[in-house]
């Protein structure tokens, strides 16, 4: 695993456990389908969040949201409606599409976590 994987595994790690600690309940992680993937995907009050995880150890390439562009929205819609095909007990559940930004500091770890951040009209 190269250093970019390993940025990438942790921010993944810190968002999973992030999003436990606010009563989120994981449905899947690295969810893979023809169509993409989705990093995370959770469950909380009737709705279920469809999580991309982007982590950066400086700022040197902006901020971490704005690695998220279209074609990557693409793939995470795709992805979420073949996961709703194959869990159709989530299909009446509202959907949120959302972003966590990891930065990573000598000292800590800050998670932002950007709720509903992109929707269908995006694409």
């Amino acid at each position: 695993m190269n250093e970019r994987q390993k940025t990438g595994k942790q921010g993944e790690d810190l968002a999973c456990a992030y999003l436990c600690s606010c009563g989120y309940r994981l449905l899947a992680r690295n969810f893979r389908c023809k169509a993409g993937e989705i990093d995370i995907i959770a469950y909380a009050d009737r709705c279920v969040h469809f999580a991309e995880v982007k982590t950066r150890r400086d700022l040197r390439f902006g901020l971490p949201v704005e690695a998220v562009d279209a074609r990557k929205i693409r793939h995470i819609y795709n992805a979420a409606r073949t996961y709703l095909m194959k869990y159709p007990q989530y299909a009446d559940c509202d959907l949120r599409m959302d972003v966590l930004e990891i930065l990573l500091t000598d000292a800590r770890a800050e998670i932002r976590f950007l709720e509903n951040v992109f929707t269908e009209e995006d694409l």
